[in-house]
């Protein structure tokens, strides 16, 4: 598997994340279809539905998520300090998997009403949303599974592979919400189906392939206890709560700006979900970016070279800038088209139209805070990118979105979404330039548990 401690920068980083950034952009793709024939099959009710139901979505998923992604950064340190195939660090995360999908099927059954409620969604939207919500944590262990999976590929550099499954699973996902939305007239429940269909199905081929890797390697893989089992729950749970968190509070933001556009009528909440999905599409190139320069920061953090880290990072910033301007540019040129692609009603479509106006030439403002995060939780500071979305967001975003969506109608609450980029790009680069003048990369070994101490003890404890 890849070696990130060697070989040129560039070429380790753009490795993980060129085939993680095109496997998200298929998934995110797939989004975009399920969008689309939602909204032919179902029409507006369907999308608005699947609108409200994206935060709620978002915030019982939302541990897993910071979770995993703890283990990614977790498995890049022992992968950095020659450890790749620590099986106490595996079975811990396959303990978080199954417990949080029993957890997040239980709280759709008991909290989506209440919470659809809260956010003001009523009526037919509101029984929609909370079937589309029902139904897919029903399956959410195929869900968690396909991303456990992932997360071990990617925190060992291996994109490649990861990429494989995604595409599967996205391909899969697009054929058959076209197949249960349309032709078997399943409404949003057909489109929660595919999604756990085609996860389950990627996810299993994935695991299988995992557990016949490690049962060839029986002289590497030491012996597992619960104790060693539960230390590493602890040591994932610690990097990966302010993760946890920070999705969480994008969640919940999520479902506060659902209850602000709501007044606005359904036409204006099918437009969030065109929106939010664009914002996904647009933004996986950038995502995937921070994710390789986390697990690239991962790796080269175990190792001890932190010279490498930094011009990892140096790297992926330029890189990141070029590609905001392509992106930007071609969302700006193709704002039509793209509107129209998603629903006939023209309100929907002017909405949208002028939400990629108005953010579009402030996405590198964006971009910057996402890449620089990567950094962040490779070294295991991820408290920084969690007090950067409480500020932009909660202190920001959503105040102003309520004061100027009275103010000025749907424009303001697009304004304030500019506004809050910009206040966490200036969050963050204060964060860097103080972590530079503070002690170095070195001085966070600590944080990632495979210092000589640690790993004596790890051993010891075999």
């Amino acid at each position: 598997m890849p070696d990130l401690t060697r070989g040129p920068v560039l070429t380790g980083v753009v490795g993980i994340a060129a085939p993680l950034a095109l496997a998200s952009l298929l998934q995110q793709g797939y989004l975009l279809v399920d969008s689309a024939v939602v909204g032919r099959y179902v029409g507006v009710t369907g999308l608005a539905a699947m609108g409200a139901a994206q935060p709620l979505y978002a915030i019982l998923t939302s541990l897993f998520t910071g979770v995993s992604g703890a283990f990614s950064v977790r498995l890049g340190h022992l992968a950095g300090a020659g450890r790749r195939d620590d099986p106490s660090a595996l079975r811990a995360l396959a303990v978080c998997t199954v417990v949080w999908s029993a957890v997040c099927a239980v709280a759709a059954m008991l909290v989506t009403a209440p919470l659809l409620a809260l956010a003001g969604v009523r009526g037919e939207v509101a029984a929609e949303a909370r079937t589309f919500v029902v139904t897919l944590c029903s399956g959410m262990i195929a869900v968690y599974a396909l991303g456990a999976v992932c997360a071990v590929l990617t925190g060992r550099g291996d994109a490649r592979r990861a990429t494989g499954l995604m595409i599967a699973a996205s391909v899969l996902n697009a054929l058959l919400a076209w197949l249960f939305v349309g032709p078997c007239r399943l409404g949003v429940a057909g489109a929660a189906l595919a999604v756990t269909a085609a996860n389950a199905l990627a996810a299993a081929a994935g695991l299988a392939r995992l557990v016949r890797e490690q049962l060839r390697r029986p002289s590497t893989a030491g012996t597992v206890t619960a104790g060693t089992v539960r230390a590493e729950v602890r040591r994932g749970l610690r990097i990966g709560a302010p993760m946890a968190v920070q999705y969480l509070l994008i969640g919940v933001g999520v479902l506060v700006l659902v209850w602000i556009i709501t007044p606005f009528g359904d036409e204006a909440l099918a437009a969030l979900t065109v929106v939010s999905r664009l914002e996904l599409l647009t933004s996986a190139l950038f995502l995937n970016l921070s994710g390789a320069l986390m697990v690239f920061t991962a790796q080269n953090t175990g190792a001890g070279q932190a010279e490498r880290v930094r011009d990892g990072v140096r790297h992926s910033v330029w890189l990141g800038v070029a590609l905001t301007a392509v992106v930007s540019l071609l969302l700006l040129a193709g704002r039509g088209p793209i509107a129209a692609l998603f629903s006939g009603s023209a309100e929907t479509r002017l909405i949208t139209e002028r939400y990629i106006l108005i953010t579009a030439p402030f996405f590198l403002c964006y971009t910057l805070t996402v890449v620089l995060h990567g950094w962040f939780n490779g070294i295991a500071r991820t408290v920084v990118p969690l007090v950067c979305t409480v500020l932009s967001l909660g202190v920001v975003r959503l105040p102003l979105s309520y004061g100027l969506g009275h103010a000025g109608g749907v424009d303001g609450v697009m304004w304030a979404t500019v506004i809050g980029w910009v206040v966490g790009l200036a969050y963050t680069l204060l964060a860097a330039a103080r972590h530079r003048k503070g002690p170095a990369e070195r001085g966070h070994c600590h944080d990632t548990e495979v210092s000589p101490v640690a790993t004596s003890e790890s051993e010891g404890s075999r």
